[in-house]
């Protein structure tokens, strides 16, 4: 067993080994694998979901609030029911962080709105390789500021080489596209937020770090996330800029904030038992088949190209080479 897996004082198995293998044992490698492509295909009918609710409100960033506060009451009602979150909860409230370490939630908003407004044009296929490219440029940048929990991190070629292998899918993804003019400017927007999806994952890691408890950094992330945008649309509404067309009566327009907790929680299990780079596959996997599946049989979708089809094969190749070498490179560090 290498020296990761073990407890610096005693030598013995830690918890995060003894939990990887409880959660093998109990949901197996095939059933975590399943997990991870689960929540993968969640993240793929959010953006649906959220782009459906932002059209029926009127506006996207009334969409985001809608969908973060109920994401943000169905983990409330959890905390209340987990003594462990509440704990949780006074740890970070002890440990004082530094403000900026929790500004993961207000990208967190931004991302939810950008979702909604920028998914129903592009496509949920293409929204996801554009997505999962920014992530993976602005992933680097974070990792060399040292954003994340685990400090300054060297960003090496093959991280280099996925992540131009990313931009590469992009650029195929989007060939033929019928609207070329305005998908440019989106997809610069959504490349965007993919980027600051890499802030917020490294902020977020921050926290968790100090809560130890997944449950409670959310709850903390998406109330957050919650104020900014009733801010946000406070101001809005003050200045008449922010349009109300009525509450949607498509009862699944509003499960955007219920798919985000099966990402987290997905994404949670199967990183405790088959690591983090089979869950970033798998996940990514789900998310993009779910995406092409959503976009040929709703019919208020763009149609999958064959192009797109290519760039969702080049995109998974893009995140295969950057997640090997980050595991490589991780592994290189613990073992120095």
């Amino acid at each position: 067993m290498s020296s990761a897996a073990r407890s610096p004082s005693t030598g013995a198995p830690s918890d995060d080994a003894h939990d990887r293998r409880l959660l093998s044992g109990v949901v197996g490698q095939a059933g975590a694998v399943t997990v991870a492509v689960t929540g993968g295909a969640a993240s793929a009918a959010q953006a649906l979901v959220n782009g459906r609710l932002a059209t029926g409100l009127g506006t996207p960033v009334a969409a985001a609030l809608v969908s973060n506060g109920l994401a943000t009451v169905l983990l409330l009602v959890i905390s209340v029911a987990s003594p462990a979150v509440r704990t949780s909860l006074r740890r970070i409230l002890r440990e004082r962080l530094p403000w900026w370490c929790y500004l993961g939630g207000v990208i967190g908003a931004v991302s939810v709105a950008g979702t909604a407004f920028a998914a129903p044009i592009l496509g949920v296929a293409l929204f996801t390789v554009v997505s999962v490219c920014g992530t993976g440029v602005g992933g680097l940048a974070a990792d060399r500021a040292g954003l994340g929990a685990a400090g300054r991190l060297p960003v090496s070629a093959g991280r280099v080489a996925g992540a131009a292998l990313a931009v590469v899918a992009m650029a195929v993804a989007q060939a033929g596209h019928a609207a070329a003019g305005v998908a440019l400017g989106v997809m610069a927007f959504v490349l965007v937020l993919g980027m600051g999806r890499s802030v917020q994952a490294a902020l977020n890691a921050r926290l968790a770090a100090v809560a130890r408890n997944v449950g409670a950094a959310s709850l903390v992330n998406a109330t957050v996330g919650t104020l900014a945008l009733a801010l946000g649309a406070g101001v809005l509404a003050t200045a008449g800029a922010l349009p109300f067309a009525g509450w949607p009566t498509t009862w699944w327009a509003y499960l955007g904030g219920a798919l985000a907790l099966v990402v987290t929680g997905a994404n949670m299990i199967a990183a405790r038992s088959i690591g983090v780079l089979r869950t970033v596959l798998a996940a990514l996997s789900g998310q993009l088949v779910c995406g092409i599946a959503l976009d040929a049989l709703v019919p208020s979708e763009p149609m999958p190209t064959r192009w797109l089809l290519l760039g969702s094969v080049l995109m998974v190749l893009a995140v295969t080479v950057s997640s090997v070498t980050a595991a490589r490179d991780k592994q290189t560090s613990i073992s120095r």
